[in-house]
């Protein structure tokens, strides 16, 4: 974040800091059903997970020409790649001939891609170049149409893709206002990919992204974890679109007051969670970057995936490095999964119960309120 964006942020919250309050916003609710209800989520799924730009990997996760990458969202089988030239494209990676899976799960490096069933294959750009017995399909043009293309772009270090291959031809734009700008100032290219992990949870989709958005809950859930390390109950919070920023200060924020504003940097002291509308957390800690994706379970509202990539700067690795890195992932996964996620599986228990009518969201969640505003209006954009 440029020194210009950070030193009114900086300045509120110190105040704010002095003062001893939280940063506030109007209270408001948000119905339990939105948890719970299957048909609240057939109109998610229908509206925000099939036409919707979603984040679907960083610019490391492609880190040359030749790299590939497959995801799953929502069912649909996802192959991306970095052609010779350097552009990212994205395709259903089903195989044009009976629908194998054409490259494996995971990450790789090739110059084609083949099919593992009957060895048909095709270029980066996925394009069909070649099948065995190519006179047994006289209707196959070779070269001609291959993988079914998706609608996919690459700006500010993030990929984007439109999951449905019937919108292919769409300009994809993800509208990140001032956020772009932060984006270009982490410098995502001078990062590399580090380590995943998948969360099958027992709970709505979105309450992985609830958790991320309120540190009113650090002094109690994380008083033994990451909690001594940030200032309870105080955040700053913005809405660009639908995109939201929340900035949860550290307590070393505070050392801030004795320099001069215009060499303040925000990132050291504070961490820096982006929603990424639909369904992406981006955080920028310390050193470090984190990637969470959540898709929901096809039919059950108390069911979702969540995927965590960790990125870490493209420095050598040395034992001290190797040693930070664990604990830093340790210490995430953990509060995470003892915390949070055991935390939220309760909330959702309480929803699909019907024991509580709706969440309240306080004054002092501004980010909170920010996100399920931006999915009501997402939702119902003739009453926004």
């Amino acid at each position: 974040m440029r020194n210009d964006v950070a030193q009114p942020i900086v300045r509120t919250l110190l105040d704010h800091l002095a003062e001893g309050r939280s940063w506030t916003t109007e209270p408001s609710r948000v119905p339990a059903s939105a948890y719970a209800d299957p048909a609240h989520l057939a109109r998610e799924r229908a509206t925000l997970f099939t036409s919707w730009p979603q984040v679907i990997a960083l610019s490391p996760d492609l880190p040359e020409p030749g790299s590939t990458l497959t995801r799953d969202t929502l069912g649909v089988p996802v192959v991306l790649t970095r052609d010779q030239a350097g552009e990212v494209h994205a395709a259903v990676n089903v195989c044009a001939h009976r629908g194998a899976q054409v490259v494996a799960s995971g990450r790789d490096c090739a110059r084609r891609l083949t099919c593992p069933y009957h060895a048909w294959t095709y270029g980066l750009d996925g394009e069909l170049v070649g099948l065995p017995d190519r006179s047994s399909f006289p209707d196959v043009a070779v070269p001609g149409p291959g993988l079914r293309p998706l609608a996919v772009r690459e700006s500010h270090g993030v990929i984007w893709v439109v999951p449905d291959p019937d919108e292919a031809d769409r300009d994809v734009d993800p509208s990140l206002g001032a956020i772009a700008d932060d984006l270009d100032h982490f410098g995502i290219d001078r990062h590399r990919y580090w380590r995943s992990h998948r969360f099958e949870l027992d709970l709505n989709w979105k309450l992985v992204i609830d958790t991320f958005l309120e540190p009113y809950h650090f002094a109690s859930l994380h008083r033994n974890t990451v909690g001594p390390l940030f200032v309870a109950n105080l955040c700053h919070a913005d809405r660009f679109g639908y995109h939201v920023r929340e900035v949860l200060p550290r307590r070393s924020l505070d050392l801030l007051r004795a320099d001069q504003p215009d060499t303040w940097d925000v990132v050291p002291h504070s961490a820096l969670v982006y929603v990424l509308f639909p369904n992406t957390v981006f955080v920028m800690q310390i050193d470090h970057i984190e990637t969470w994706r959540v898709v929901p379970d096809p039919v059950d509202p108390a069911r979702s995936i969540c995927d965590l990539d960790f990125y870490i700067p493209d420095t050598p690795m040395t034992e001290s490095a190797a040693r930070h890195w664990e604990r830093n992932w340790q210490l995430t996964i953990d509060t995470v999964i003892d915390e949070d996620f055991a935390a939220m599986a309760g909330v959702q228990r309480s929803y699909s119960s019907g024991a509580i009518e709706s969440a309240r969201i306080g004054a002092n969640e501004p980010a909170l309120a920010m996100f399920h505003a931006a999915l009501a209006d997402a939702l119902h954009p003739a009453m926004s």
